[in-house]
């Protein structure tokens, strides 16, 4: 393993002065996802365009092509993801200097896009996907509708748990998501049947998106492992709750999971969420210490961040239901722990693949991060706004999430959002 002996977290500098303000006006308005303060990675090609996806950020209501500050990006970030956090930061500053300094205005106009004109892009090329289960909560509150007796499995406190996920299926947000079909065993049935699910859930989460890798056989040390992290996205693991029921045994989750993954199309820099750090999660009593592999001072005192995660539901009888709010920093695992459990077998990460973070659910019940928790498997369903009540996702229901960090001390910055449509079954 990594010595644990260098602190080699983000520090603040002049890029998240509070009082920056940019010369494109709506990225000083306090609603903005994307101050100047954010400046996140993405990929974007003109409206109605069919070539390739180009590298830029977001300022306000308008996207920057990365090529106003001489970057070239085509295709994925994947090789900007290669480069290291000293390259990104790099690119942090130039895109902050441009975009507040009057004076480089004339240069940089050619390059500055409206939001509303052009079309967003996955922004990596994911090789593969691996989704851990990280938040107590969560594993409490599904637990317990399954096995009361013993919610949360006794390795849960020991390490991250985590399934191999189907990077293939990895969407970008804005694209429908189609009602799957599988097997389903019917209550009180000794056979299954093949028929669409009629359990379809969210699954609030982050993405961790992975910049340089490590070779076959090499591990990270835990405060080595944020440079291997490029940066977050939002992630909705979608999940056929009935199917997963009949199938997950022994092996754990596939085809209930595999049909979608949907992520946000900005990949928030740790840069960006510096100002945003917090605590390691605070053990209960008579929980055990992480292995000496899984822990340091630096993590310890600084290792998570504070995002508040939010889904939406949009439906023909409901415009916006807000029906889950927690933050990321109640997750029992921070980041850097699960990329050194990740790589602690010596497995190969490269850049561009995806670690999800697992649902993030929090103590209180409106914190609880997919429909499973919040209707309790259907036997406490979800009462909405105009009277409607729900157990599952309907056809025509679109759901999103977004997230947003805040301080009194800085700006607060958001993640943009991570939305799908469900179709009907084909």
């Amino acid at each position: 393993m990594g010595k644990n002996v260098r602190n080699r977290m983000i520090k603040l500098n002049k890029t998240h002065n509070p009082d920056l303000k940019s010369w494109v006006t709506s990225a000083n308005e306090d609603t903005t996802d994307f101050p100047i303060q954010n400046l996140p990675f993405g990929l974007f090609r003109h409206r109605g365009e069919s070539g390739s996806f180009r590298g830029c950020t977001a300022i306000g209501d308008f996207i920057l092509d990365l090529r106003a500050v001489n970057v070239e990006c085509v295709g994925s970030l994947n090789t900007l993801a290669s480069k290291g956090k000293q390259e990104w930061s790099r690119i942090r500053g130039l895109l902050s200097h441009a975009l507040s300094n009057e004076i480089q205005r004339e240069s940089i106009e050619p390059y500055l896009f409206p939001l509303k004109d052009v079309e967003l892009g996955l922004p990596v090329v994911a090789r593969d996907y691996t989704d851990f289960f990280t938040s107590y909560y969560h594993a409490y509150n599904t637990g317990k509708l399954f096995k009361p007796d013993e919610p949360v499995t006794p390795n849960f406190k020991w390490m991250p748990i985590a399934y191999h996920g189907r990077a293939s299926s990895i969407v970008v947000s804005g694209t429908d998501i189609l009602r799957p079909y599988g097997q389903i065993l019917p209550v009180g049935e000794n056979q299954p049947i093949m028929a669409p699910s009629r359990f379809l859930d969210f699954e609030s989460e982050l993405g961790i998106i992975i910049g340089p890798g490590n070779k076959m056989g090499e591990t990270i040390g835990i405060d080595d492992a944020e440079d291997r992290i490029f940066g977050f996205v939002l992630l909705n693991d979608w999940s056929a709750r009935d199917i997963q029921a009949w199938e997950y045994q022994p092996l754990g989750p596939f085809l209930s999971k595999s049909f979608a993954t949907t992520i946000s199309p900005w990949i928030i820099t740790l840069e960006a969420l510096a100002p945003f750090r917090s605590p390691a999660f605070k053990r209960f009593e008579n929980d055990p210490p992480p292995l000496p592999h899984l822990t340091s001072k630096s993590n310890e005192k600084n290792g998570h961040f504070s995002i508040r995660i939010e889904a939406h539901l949009r439906s023909e009888e409901c415009m916006n239901e807000i029906l889950s709010s927690a933050n990321y920093n109640s997750s029992y695992w921070n980041p850097a722990q699960l990329v050194v459990h990740h790589a602690s077998n010596g497995c190969p990460m490269s850049p561009g693949d995806i670690l999800g973070t697992g649902t993030i659910s929090g103590p209180e019940a409106s914190e609880a991060g997919a429909m499973l928790e919040l209707g309790q498997m259907g036997a406490k369903p979800v009462l909405l706004s105009n009277g409607e009540q729900r157990g599952a996702l309907n056809n025509g229901d679109t759901l999103t999430l977004c997230a947003r960090c805040s301080d009194n001390k800085f700006r607060a910055i958001g993640f943009g959002e991570a939305s799908g449509k469900i179709l009907q079954e084909k």
